[in-house]
């Protein structure tokens, strides 16, 4: 088994018991799909819905990023994860 720090903010949070940071605990050679998929089968269909499209790719504008790099940079939602990685989940963001 790995432990595997997570992070995210704004209405992501909200959909997370408002819990900016928690950790999770996924078998060994896991991915970071693996991590998103655990944390919709707690917090239910509403965070499913908000961070992956029905082809089950992630919704546009939302970035992951594993110890600081994104996840598009390494293997998407196939990339590795190990004991002690920080995932952070961003939602998009607008303004000006």
């Amino acid at each position: 088994m790995i432990t595997v720090e997570i992070t995210t903010i704004m209405d992501l949070k909200a959909l997370m018991g408002e819990k900016k940071d928690q950790t999770i605990v996924l078998p060994e050679g896991a991915a970071v799909g693996d991590a998103l998929n655990q944390l919709c089968n707690t917090y239910g269909p509403v965070l499913n819905k908000r961070l992956f499209a029905n082809s089950g790719a992630l919704n546009p504008g939302i970035a992951v990023f594993v110890n600081g790099c994104v996840i598009d940079a390494l293997a998407g939602l196939e990339s590795s994860l190990k004991n002690g990685d920080r995932v952070l989940i961003f939602p998009p963001v607008g303004g000006g």
